[in-house]
């Protein structure tokens, strides 16, 4: 739900889905408009049909007989509508597995840290972003969950889209913008 969403947004409507929801069983066994009013307000619907499709696929035995969503970030781009990013993320904050994952939030903080050349935006600036992100993983997946948390964190509290607050970042003394923004306010002084 939280994709191209605001958590505010999202926050009632995640727990009203949860109780009308509470299982991928629950979610495969109704009618797709059933699971499509329930998303009602939040845009994206292909989701919430990706979501259906994604319940029924993992549910009806042939290929996840545990009825789980997999816990390998490569399966789980198998499925319908998972792309790198959730892939990520439910193998990194579900299952502690050793999984990149990169938002929007992410790949600011990664591109101005360490490659503040690249744009994001481009094809070869997401692959830089990505390789840099899969580069960074800690060791485990317990200590990868948080590493992937604080760079979302970070990302929406300090290194933000409008404002890079440096001047309060954990990381600014080895940020190449940071440090080239440094370099460029001294080099103005009288």
């Amino acid at each position: 739900m939280l994709q191209q969403t605001q958590v505010s947004r999202v926050v009632t409507r995640y727990g009203e889905f949860l109780a009308r929801f509470p299982t991928l069983d629950h979610v495969a066994r109704a009618k797709p408009a059933h699971v499509r009013e329930a998303w009602e307000g939040l845009g994206y619907y292909a989701r919430a049909r990706n979501l259906h499709r994604l319940a029924r696929e993992v549910t009806d035995g042939t290929r996840h007989t545990d009825q789980r969503l997999p816990a390998d970030p490569s399966a789980l781009r198998e499925l319908p509508g998972i792309g790198a990013y959730t892939a990520g993320a439910v193998a990194s904050f579900a299952y502690e597995r050793r999984a990149a994952l990169v938002d929007t939030n992410v790949a600011r903080v990664l591109q101005r840290a360490f490659a503040p050349t690249s744009n994001v935006k481009t094809p070869k600036g997401r692959r830089i972003v990505w390789e840099i992100a899969e580069s960074i993983l800690p060791r485990t997946g317990r200590t990868t969950w948080t590493h992937n948390q604080a760079l979302m964190e970070l990302g929406a509290l300090v290194c933000t889209a409008r404002v890079a607050h440096c001047g309060r970042c954990p990381v600014s003394s080895m940020c190449r913008s940071a440090s080239r923004l440094s370099k460029q306010s001294g080099s103005r002084r009288p």
